[in-house]
């Protein structure tokens, strides 16, 4: 992909600096790092935040230190993936800011094609696909074409924020991000959905992003975290990242609105049926009441989504009866499949 023309140069500061908090993933992490110091873009650095991890995942970042300078060990004790990343953030040096999950891997013309797209086209931001390791076995590799530049397509914030909250793609390791549209912008420490408020917030100050089509970066889904842990009070605690979506996009056009308002409806029934599942999380109802009253503020004309409709019209004992009867049906459906 490199030719002879090419912008990178082995330089000091590098070009781009990737950011991976590391918390006990002994078993996935050997593949991340290799997966990133074997990029087609050879000027970087790779800043590995270790978050007072348990496991042996420190020694394997070290290992990999001594063999490569581009890797920069940072110790912290455990405050979670946020407070890691920004340590990341107030090391980097390099004038690309970019985003992996410990768990995950990219592919080895990621961090080219898009640095060369955001330079060929004066953008802040670039953004690729992503595939799931659950889809990556199903359907095999991809192939990458020479020119990345065909699949690129230059959007509107309009454009931007009606398919980041249709297909929820807020997670900020699927873009690079110029330093300059970063600034002094921070995760919220010791949040879950940090993602969705730091992209809504850097992709507010833009009038354009990049998409590039193509799968580049490889999110792992095997592995256990916080996101798909048992639902508890931090979760609930949460629920702000829903709102902050209709709260940041309120200036956009009646579609993004839209959308939003459709997003908001049916993330809240996580939460809804989650507090039916956990009463002792809201022991008075209060919490499912404001949560029941905000799905109706939120239901969009036209919806077709069973549960926030069910939500919106069933008294909370019908509802609740509702969902225990569907539990017990998809319990005896798995029952009679597993025969």
């Amino acid at each position: 992909m490199t030719s002879g023309n090419t912008p990178y140069l082995d330089q000091n500061p590098p070009l781009v600096s990737v950011i991976v908090p590391v918390y006990n993933v002994a078993p996935f992490l050997d593949r991340c790092i290799k997966s990133i110091l074997n990029q087609t873009c050879p000027s970087l650095e790779l800043l590995l935040i270790d978050d007072g991890s348990t496991d042996n995942s420190l020694e394997i970042c070290q290992k990999l230190g001594e063999t490569d300078t581009r890797i920069r060990i940072f110790k912290q004790e455990n405050q979670g993936s946020s407070v890691a990343r920004n340590l990341g953030l107030d090391h980097a040096s390099g004038t690309y800011i970019a985003f992996v999950d410990s768990d995950d891997w990219i592919a080895a013309e990621m961090l080219e094609a898009m640095v060369s797209s955001a330079q060929a086209n004066a953008l802040s931001v670039v953004e690729c696909a992503a595939r799931t390791s659950v889809q990556i076995r199903k359907e095999g590799a991809v192939s990458t074409p020479a020119d990345p530049g065909s699949l690129l397509s230059i959007e509107s914030m309009e454009q931007t924020m009606e398919r980041l909250i249709d297909h929820l793609n807020f997670a900020v390791w699927r873009r690079i991000y110029h330093r300059d549209s970063i600034g002094e912008l921070r995760f919220i420490p010791r949040k879950i959905h940090q993602d969705v408020f730091f992209t809504l917030d850097v992709l507010n100050s833009l009038d354009k992003i990049g998409y590039i089509s193509i799968p580049y970066y490889n999110y792992n889904i095997d592995n256990e975290s916080v996101i798909r842990s048992p639902y508890n009070s931090k979760k609930l605690d949460a629920i702000d990242a829903i709102y902050y979506v209709t709260d940041q996009t309120a200036q956009y056009g009646p579609s993004v609105r839209r959308s939003a308002m459709k997003h908001v409806a049916e993330a809240l029934v996580y939460h809804y049926d989650s507090l039916f599942r956990n009463p002792d999380l809201d022991p008075d109802g209060s919490r499912r009441k404001e949560i029941r009253n905000n799905i109706s503020k939120n239901l969009v004309p036209g919806t077709r989504s069973l549960y926030p409709m069910l939500a919106k019209v069933l008294p909370p004992r019908l509802y609740s009866l509702f969902l225990r009867l569907n539990q017990k049906r998809i319990s005896l459906q798995t029952a009679l499949l597993k025969r």
